[in-house]
Parts: structure tokens; sequence; C-alpha cells
């Protein structure tokens, strides 16, 4: 979950700030690389960093990013991404430190302010990351405020306010009513209140935009199971061996006693 999560937020960090062909991992690079200007060769590197990355090969990824870092000191997208490299291999204080100067370097950035926020979250620094998703969604150029607003809902919700999470999310899904993340936490809050059939209701409008997934389908698992529908909840149980057996969640559906033997 961690992984996939550094990478949205690269993707997000780094593709929105980037609009040219990226070269591939493995491919040279070094196509008039000394005759472009810093900040075309920084971004090169930067993008040859998000590839390797994807295939999870953080060093060479880190390589790339502090090269892109050497030619433009000031390019952010690089620093954004090396930071939350970092943050994956429990570097937090540099993950920290290149945040605090990505912020520096671009202090009305949408995106910036809420990456830094979501790191603040993860470090249960609570009240700091709301100020910063604050100041992101302020940002009157930010293309994606439903990110900002649903991380800002899973923040609340973690700092145990879940009146302030449940407004965070219903205002992701004014922006944008198909956003996925926003769905999901939408029905997991539900359900840890006691309100089965609301959380039901938006895990099936999660499952139209995104399809199957193993958090998704123990979340069904559990919604139908409160809401006593043994053959549903062991559908979904069934839809998570056949999808995701090797998942963390299918082993621990495994482990229960159960009446899907």
């Amino acid at each position: 979950m961690i992984r996939a999560l550094l990478l949205a937020a690269a993707a997000l960090a780094v593709l929105a700030a980037c609009a040219t062909t990226t070269p591939q991992p493995g491919q040279s690079g070094k196509t008039g690389m000394d005759r472009v200007s810093p900040v075309r060769a920084a971004e090169v590197n930067t993008r040859l960093g998000i590839g390797y990355l994807e295939r999870n090969e953080l060093e060479l990824a880190i390589n790339k990013l502090q090269r892109a870092l050497e030619f433009d000191p000031a390019h952010t997208p690089a620093r954004v991404t090396l930071a939350l490299i970092y943050e994956q291999l429990d570097r937090d204080r540099q993950a920290h430190e290149h945040l605090k100067q990505a912020i520096q370097q671009a202090p009305d950035d949408g995106g910036t302010l809420n990456t830094y926020a979501a790191f603040l979250c993860r470090q249960g620094d609570y009240q700091q990351a709301d100020e910063y998703y604050q100041r992101a969604l302020e940002d009157p150029f930010y293309r994606t405020p439903e990110v900002a607003l649903a991380n800002a809902g899973v923040c609340a919700r973690n700092a145990g306010r879940p009146e302030e999470a449940r407004s965070y999310l219903r205002r992701a899904l004014e922006q944008n009513p198909e956003y996925p993340q926003a769905l999901f936490e939408l029905a997991q809050l539900y359900l840890e209140e006691g309100d089965a059939l609301r959380a039901r209701a938006f895990l099936q409008r999660y499952e139209v935009v995104a399809g199957d997934a193993p958090d998704a389908l123990l979340l069904g698992y559990r919604i139908e199971s409160r809401l006593g529908n043994a053959v549903q909840a062991d559908r979904y149980f069934k839809r998570l061996e056949a999808g995701f057996p090797d998942s963390s969640q299918a082993r621990e559906l495994r482990q229960q006693p159960s009446n899907h033997d």
C-alpha cells in the first residue's frame, strides 16, 4: 500500500509539471543533453527517475533524481519525488528536508502543498497537515482539489475527527463524483460508524469506477457480514481469492472461522 501511494503521489507531482515525451529507463538519455537547458535536462532525468521508481529500482531512481537536482536545484518535481522515495526507505529526516525545500521553491503550488500535507499526516502531525491542505485548496490553478480534500478527510479520520472527515470526503465528491479514494473512504467510515447500508452504497459506487481491489473486496466482505448477508459476503471472498490470492487481505480472511470452506 505504501508503495502504491508513493507511485501515485510521484506521478501526480511530476507528470503534472512535465509535458514532453518520457524517455525510458535503459535508454542513453544523451541525445543532445549537453546542448539543452538545465531545466530541460532536469526534466528528462526526473522522468527517467520516475520510470525506475515504477520498476522499484530505487537506487537508480535516486541517482537520476539527484542528477536532475544537479542540473536544476529548483526543479520541484524531482525534489518531491526524491522525498517520497526517502520516506519509503524510512529516511524520514531526508524526506522532510526535501519537502520543506520544495515548499520554499513552490509555496503556492497545490500539488506540492498536498504532498507535504500528506507526509505530515503520515508522521502524525495532523494539525499542521490540515493547515497545508487548506493552503493547497487556496491555489486557483490546482487541477485536482479532490485529491487534497480526500487526503484531508483521511487525515481527519486518523486524527479521530469523523465528522470533519466526512465533510472533506463529501466535498471531494462534489469536485469529482467518481473519485475512487473518496468513495472508498466514505464506505469505510460509514461501516466504522455502524451504518452498513450507507457503506454498501458508497462501495458499490466505488466498484463501478475502480473495479476490484483487495482492500475494497475485504471491505465488501465486512459490510455484507455486518448486514448478515452470508451469501454476498462469500462472493466477495471468492472474488478476493480468485483475483488476489497472495494478498494480505485474502490471507486475513482465510484465517477467520468461516462459512467459505
